[in-house]
């Protein structure tokens, strides 16, 4: 029999008895007139139960491991009423807060901190009492006490962070990592533990060189070549750049520039076209590169062949306005049919092929029909028609190519030969810097979340844990001052990483 306290004046704030308890946020006594808690059992000091190991005759046995148990808490009480009424009104209102499951427990003297549990077993009070006491046992399966409060660190961009846990117990962290850029993974490591989320094999993107076309100009319309304003080669000691340029369309897209005007000249004089190369997506300008050209050059046609010349050369030149190399074609001999190819290398004349059997040149709308291309100090020529190829070693093989002139010329007053024409040339640049960006798993804003408690995964609030590895468990914090490493793809900015946890005691 325990004496009664009087209880009739509101139990609030400061006059709660030390061991009140606290269900789901709400202390009995606030809430139930007349209640009041006596004392309780079971918060103490929490059994362990040791398995251990026999091992033939030996004496004493092998310690294996511990296990901490369930707790069981027991809460005394007593309710004053002043009536059966009240008594019955009281009673059937505790027994209605305490029939709850995994209910958060607090007591007074100890409110920064909480248990889990259900109510198990209620002692029948005294019958026929208006004041009685009695007890009621709460099981916790998790015995443990946890902080009222949770704690959170942050790692500010680091890739390690500190955390502290002040309790007696470990316990189990929740992640949340929020990617600052793209990413292949996450890992995560604390003590003996780690976790790691995404693709580790993952790269950010590939790196390699490429040719890239630069332009592929069909002259059957004006592709924005300058006019008279190029680089000839030096047949003669002056080859006058001031007739005029015509273009021909004979299909969609297929036709030719020519000069439509020769106007006159000491020497050759005629109309050129100048493309200006443009540099690559990288702004770097062509040293190594490749040029293919279509042109007409021939009498088909004309009734007085044999008294026709003509001059038609294509140029490539520097940014000094240098050649790097020239081709070209003419009929010099006013009297008869001649076909003589020039190859000019670095402004020296460095291949004459006479009057190659009177082989004029029609490359039409098919293939191309002569190559120029420049790999280091080696830049190859070649002709389709005759199946010729030349290699030339070059003295400045660091050269930009910045302008590409096709010239078409007569000489003096002699007649000009009939077709002298340029139906097609490009420019392609080798060893261009290319980069393919790799989308990756996780992109820029992208928030990973780990449930500490379960281990279950949840990228931008879906769970998923097709690309957990398979060796990760949750982590877990223990007593004291620990590192938390955190650990991305080599190409990632450190993620935002925020952890919570609640310290716990025995």
């Amino acid at each position: 029999m325990y004496d009664f306290i009087d209880i009739t004046e509101s139990q609030t704030g400061s006059n709660l008895p030390s061991e009140a308890i606290s269900i789901n946020g709400e202390y009995i006594e606030d809430h139930l007139p007349g209640y009041r808690t006596l004392y309780t059992e079971g918060r103490e000091m929490l059994e362990s139960e040791v398995t251990e190991l026999q091992i033939g005759s030996q004496n004493g046995t092998r310690y294996q491991y511990k296990r901490d148990v369930p707790r069981e808490i027991t809460v005394h009480y007593q309710i004053l009423s002043s009536s059966p009424e009240d008594y019955r009104e009281k009673f059937n209102e505790l027994c209605r807060i305490l029939d709850q499951e995994e209910m958060k427990i607090i007591f007074a003297d100890e409110d920064d901190k909480y248990f889990i549990g259900t109510k198990t077993s209620f002692d029948a009070p005294e019958p026929g009492r208006l004041s009685t006491t009695g007890s009621f046992t709460i099981y916790c399966p998790d015995p443990y006490k946890y902080s009222a409060a949770e704690k959170t660190a942050k790692n500010y961009g680091s890739s390690q962070m500190t955390l502290e846990n002040n309790g007696s117990k470990p316990v189990v962290v929740n992640i949340k990592a929020t990617m600052k850029s793209d990413n292949g993974y996450i890992g995560l490591t604390l003590g003996d533990r780690f976790y790691q989320v995404g693709k580790p094999e993952e790269v950010d993107g590939k790196q390699y060189e490429m040719t890239e076309k630069l332009f592929d100009d069909h002259l059957y319309e004006d592709k924005g070549w300058l006019v008279n304003q190029g680089v000839t080669p030096p047949v003669t000691p002056t080859r006058d750049q001031n007739g005029t340029i015509k273009y021909v369309k004979e299909t969609a897209n297929e036709g030719y520039a020519t000069t439509s005007n020769y106007a006159s000249g000491s020497y050759w004089h005629g109309a050129s076209l100048t493309k200006i190369v443009p540099a690559d997506v990288n702004g770097h300008y062509a040293v190594n590169w490749r040029s293919d050209f279509r042109y007409d050059f021939n009498t088909y046609g004309a009734s007085n062949k044999g008294v026709q010349i003509g001059h038609n050369s294509v140029t490539w030149s520097d940014q000094n306005g240098d050649i790097i190399c020239a081709i070209v074609f003419e009929d010099n001999n006013p009297s008869t049919e001649q076909s003589d190819m020039y190859i000019y290398v670095e402004n020296k004349r460095v291949m004459a092929l006479k009057n190659m059997n009177k082989k004029f040149y029609d490359t039409q709308r098919g293939g191309w029909c002569v190559r120029a291309e420049k790999i280091g100090n080696q830049i190859k020529i070649g002709f389709s028609k005759k199946g010729i190829n030349k290699t030339y070693l070059l003295n400045n093989p660091d050269a930009e190519l910045r302008k590409v002139t096709w010239y078409g010329a007569a000489y003096k007053s002699y007649t000009p030969i009939r077709n002298n024409l340029l139906r097609a040339l490009n420019v392609y640049k080798h060893n261009v810097e290319h980069y393919d960006d790799i989308p990756n798993y996780f992109a820029d804003g992208d928030v990973v979340e780990i449930d500490g408690e379960t281990g279950d995964t949840y990228i931008n609030t879906v769970f998923n844990m097709d690309v957990v590895d398979i060796g990760s468990q949750p982590l877990l914090l223990p007593p004291g001052q620990h590192t938390l490493g955190i650990v991305t793809s080599t190409f990632a900015e450190i993620p935002d990483v925020e952890v919570t946890y609640r310290e716990r005691w025995i």
